[in-house]
């Protein structure tokens, strides 16, 4: 490629670049200048290059908006020939218009200084936009910062209602205690009257000479006392299970135990007792005295939901299920409907007028103290079955109070 044609290739890239190009000699004279510089500040070619250098440098200063500061930047470059520079000027005419400059000292082949280059880039598009991203940023982060407090202010809010509502929960349950232990006193003095009522009547009837009816009434007495050891199971169940005492527990002798204690008073409401179970079982890590508890509440459940059915069979089954013992309570009852179903484990819900409405609530919570699970199965007219799950393996016991998650109902 000969001189001659690197000059006109360099040609045709001056009038492709955006940039405004002007390239001045040792001596300042402006020798090339593109089409794009000549836009820029409204000059034509010819003038820039057969004009002497003052004329061009205060037309294009008058056309600026700091033209005193322009003058004084060229000053400070010429000055220094090896002097690279670049900072911003704005244009006020022919359009307002904001520049990059840049210079920077032009070299031959061997090194020296032969001129001076310099470049304009019009930037007013970036530099708007740039400000426009800054108002943005600006204005986001004093929406953040008003949301910011606004959620302060609502958080506090929050926090205050939120307190509110506790102590209003904690009234609430004062409350509900209150109500329970209201209910409950109404309940044991009922149970205790029907036990001392009969009782009273059956100690004078004692007092006889004839020894037939004296046993008859010694019995009667008998059977109301194993009442009243009912009741007291009945109390116990209600209260909060204490800290588990957990070893291993025959629990088909603790079955036993509790249908020989129960028999009296299923007689009485003409219930049949059947008790499935093989032997041997193995030994469940439980707290027998809570266990115990669990056991009596639902078997003297059953029992009283057949009152309506004027008796019926009351059914323990015990077997071994997923690692664990399966006892079955079911009784032969019309059932539980289904909106008194979803609420069986409910503290306070009952349905006996007699009732403080914490019997199966307190079956829950010791037997998820155990690590296992109650569940009841139920059909309107067919009867309903309890069945509770042991773990064989003792489990971690939560020290605070179980969780209250639904149950599983089964149809």
């Amino acid at each position: 490629m000969t001189e001659n044609d690197e000059l006109l290739l360099l040609r045709a890239l001056l009038r492709a670049s955006d940039y405004g190009v002007l390239l001045s000699d040792a001596s300042r004279r402006d020798q090339l200048c593109n089409r794009r510089f000549c836009e820029m500040f409204g000059l034509e070619s010819v003038d820039i290059l057969q004009a002497q250098p003052e004329y061009v440098r205060l037309h294009l200063a008058a056309r600026l908006k700091d033209p005193e500061g322009f003058l004084q930047t060229l000053n400070f470059v010429y000055a220094d020939p090896e002097r690279v520079l670049e900072d911003e000027v704005e244009l006020m005419a022919p359009k307002r218009r904001l520049l990059r400059r840049y210079t920077t000292p032009v070299t031959d082949q061997q090194g020296d200084i032969i001129g001076r280059l310099w470049t304009f880039l019009d930037i007013t598009r970036t530099r708007s936009t740039e400000e426009k991203v800054r108002a943005q940023a600006a204005q986001l982060k004093e929406q953040a910062r008003q949301l910011a407090a606004a959620l302060k202010v609502v958080t506090g809010r929050l926090d205050k209602v939120e307190n509110t509502l506790t102590q209003t929960q904690q009234q609430l349950f004062e409350t509900e205690k209150l109500s329970a232990v209201g209910l409950l006193a109404a309940s044991v003095a009922h149970d205790i009257r029907n036990i001392l009522t009969p009782l009273t009547i059956e100690l004078t009837l004692a007092d006889q000479n004839d020894p037939a009816a004296r046993a008859e009434s010694l019995h009667a007495m008998r059977r109301q006392v194993d009442s009243l050891s009912l009741l007291t199971h009945r109390l116990l169940a209600l209260a909060k299970p204490d800290t588990l005492e957990r070893v291993p527990t025959d629990v088909c002798a603790l079955v036993s135990r509790i249908i020989k204690l129960v028999q009296a008073q299923a007689a009485l409401e003409n219930v049949e007792i059947v008790c499935v179970a093989p032997s041997p079982l193995p030994p469940v890590p439980a707290d027998p005295v809570q266990l115990d508890q669990v056991l009596v509440n639902l078997v003297l459940n059953a029992v009283q939901a057949m009152r309506a059915t004027d008796g019926g069979t009351l059914t323990l089954t015990l077997d071994t299920h997923n690692a664990g013992l399966r006892i079955r309570v079911a009784d032969t009852g019309l059932g539980i409907l289904p909106h008194i179903r979803k609420r069986l484990f409910d503290p306070f819900f009952t349905t006996r007028p007699d009732g403080a409405g914490l019997g199966l609530f307190s079956c829950r919570r010791i037997v998820q103290a155990h690590g296992g699970t109650i569940q009841v199965r139920t059909r309107p007219g067919g009867g309903s079955q309890f069945t509770t799950w042991l773990p064989f393996l003792a489990t971690p016991i939560d020290s605070g109070e179980p969780i209250l998650s639904p149950e599983k109902y089964y149809l």
